[in-house]
């Protein structure tokens, strides 16, 4: 069972734009979610190398699930460490990691 995050002082600009341009550390410093943070920046990486087009949606997508974390958290809601904010994302990355969850999916 994975651990809750409450972090109201979670900025969604912040980290949307350290999930952009830093190695995703939107999720990882802003968010406090170090597994989705890891399996993300993997995932970004080995879709970059196969073919450059699925690092680039799963990086964007990624993108728009740190800003959406943030929001929710900054609201004052309590989420599973390995929640994901965004169901495309979620699907994706489902796939390679089955204890991923998703509220919205």
């Amino acid at each position: 069972m994975s651990s809750t995050i409450q972090k109201t002082d979670a900025n969604p600009v912040v980290s949307a734009l350290l999930t952009a341009i830093v190695f995703n550390l939107g999720h990882l410093l802003i968010n406090g979610q170090q597994r989705k943070w890891l399996y993300t920046l993997i995932a970004c990486f080995v879709g970059s190398i196969l073919c450059l087009v699925p690092g680039l949606v799963i990086w964007v997508l990624s993108v728009i699930d740190s800003y959406q974390t943030a929001e929710r958290l900054q609201k004052g809601e309590s989420i599973p460490e390995n929640e994901y904010s965004q169901p495309m994302l979620y699907k994706i990355m489902k796939m390679v990691d089955n204890t991923a969850t998703c509220a919205r999916a």
